[in-house]
């Protein structure tokens, strides 16, 4: 068998009611429950700091998705005209912006005009912007068949 621990207060006459009684003050409590809570204050401002960042990614992801979708549709839907273009897909706003690009002389090599089946450049540029401001901007250089624009 084991011995009984031994008193740390001697005769149990000398030991008073406060020295056997074990547990924290309310004070400790306290200074737990603050300590407690400026973690979980720091914990919910990161959380929202973070839903915020990735609801801005997803809605830049879908201006960037929007903005290569017109980009493509440039000249396969209606023929490339030099000029402004502009919609509203959803919550979002597009704007299409077609510049006709002179890159020289519009004669052949040997002095004729050039035909009307040769490949002619256009700049397209795709701007997407949503209710809040945030916006995407892509272009392109464009081969369209015909006259110039």
């Amino acid at each position: 068998m084991m011995p009984a621990p031994a008193s740390t207060c001697g005769s149990s006459a000398h030991c008073s009611r406060r020295t056997l009684e074990r547990g924290f003050t309310l004070i400790e409590v306290l200074i737990a429950f603050i300590v407690l809570a400026v973690g979980l204050g720091t914990l919910m401002v990161g959380i929202t700091t973070a839903l915020r960042t990735d609801a801005r990614v997803h809605n830049k992801h879908i201006l960037n998705q929007i903005a290569q979708s017109r980009l493509e549709a440039a000249g396969r839907s209606a023929p490339l005209k030099s000029g402004r273009r502009e919609g509203r897909i959803g919550r979002y706003r597009w704007r299409e912006v077609v510049t006709a690009v002179q890159l020289g002389k519009s004669t052949t090599q040997d002095g004729a005009a050039t035909p009307a089946n040769m490949v002619v450049p256009s700049w397209v540029e795709v701007v997407v912007q949503d209710e809040a401001g945030l916006e995407t901007k892509l272009a392109a250089l464009k081969l369209a068949s015909g006259a110039a624009p």
